[in-house]
């Protein structure tokens, strides 16, 4: 479904090409709405994140997990008054609203799908400041920080990458006035995956648990508040080491674009096996960034490559952060 903030010759006309800090419409991700009187006490027995954490002036990471630990969905949560905002990618989010519509029939607590009245946009790129200060918005102070702006929440999830959500007037009057500064959706995914973050695509959806996709080095999982569904599986792969697995960043020079869920290789001897899946794909001009799962003791020198036709070698980028 086309958001209706953004038309599609909008968003085609858009380019992948522009310089230096951009903005990008995100039409595939959305918002739900929880309000009512238990949203907090609710959310807490069913997400990794601490609600008793969540402030005015920040926001949270977290995963939504079924009763084995596997994650329906990633999202980042801020309050807007009384009312949460729960964002992540629309396949993500459908399937996490699902099973929290299921079980909060038992509380005060309802739901309203954002598509009809916020839009999610990213910022990114090198000297966002001085792009945010153009816009006159007040930068977060620090990654995980976020501000209020005129329509919406500017959050900051990395140094450079920002997710704004803003009501329908306020992003139609931001694609109006800045058109200069408007880049195609994937130069901010292309961003995204190079932070080392990640969102679920329909084909990943209930596949891993959280650490497997470096949740817990991205403050997105809190050991300490107590039950929530999954929890006895997020907190075993923790203390017990169970977790074999992290995400890596991956590149490669090839025009194709692999699917969510496409099988990687490792060449072993004369022939290759299967080691790892991709989670999100993007290819820039040739350049192709990819988020994968893989054992988290592989070898940066061993040979990888995409199980496709066209077979591309891909090679390990650098985590901006540390998985230990």
């Amino acid at each position: 479904m086309q958001a209706s903030w953004i038309s599609a010759d909008q968003l085609a006309s858009l380019s992948t090409s522009v310089q230096g800090a951009f903005i990008s419409p995100l039409p595939g991700f959305e918002s739900l709405i929880i309000t009512g009187p238990d949203s907090r006490k609710y959310l807490q027995g069913q997400v990794t994140a601490d609600l008793n954490t969540l402030t005015a002036e920040n926001f949270l990471r977290g995963a939504h997990c079924d009763a084995k630990g596997k994650m329906w969905a990633q999202f980042h949560l801020c309050a807007d008054g009384e009312n949460l905002w729960y964002i992540g990618f629309r396949d993500e989010l459908q399937a996490s609203s699902t099973q929290l519509k299921k079980f909060g029939v038992f509380s005060k607590v309802s739901f309203e799908a954002g598509h009809d009245s916020l839009a999610i946009l990213g910022i990114s790129g090198s000297d966002t400041a001085t792009l945010l200060n153009k816009l006159g918005y007040v930068q977060p102070a620090s990654v995980g920080q976020l501000s209020s702006v005129p329509g919406g929440k500017l959050m900051r999830l990395a140094d450079e990458h920002y997710l704004l959500v803003l009501d329908f007037d306020q992003a139609r009057q931001l694609l109006a006035e800045q058109s200069a500064e408007l880049a195609a959706p994937t130069l901010w995914l292309a961003q995204h995956i190079q932070q080392g973050l990640s969102y679920l695509e329909q084909a990943v959806i209930g596949e891993f648990v959280p650490q497997m996709l470096n949740l817990q080095a991205l403050d997105a999982i809190s050991f300490t508040k107590g039950c929530y569904i999954g929890q006895e599986t997020v907190a075993r792969m923790k203390y017990l080491g169970k977790n074999k697995r992290a995400a890596y960043i991956l590149k490669g020079q090839t025009e194709e674009t692999p699917a969510s869920g496409t099988d990687i290789e490792v060449q072993w001897s004369e022939n290759w096996r299967r080691v790892g899946q991709v989670i999100n794909a993007v290819n820039i001009q040739g350049q192709l960034w990819v988020l994968a799962v893989l054992p988290n003791d592989i070898n940066p020198a061993d040979p990888l490559r995409l199980a496709t036709p066209d077979a591309s070698v891909v090679v390990i980028s650098p985590l901006p952060y540390s998985l230990a």
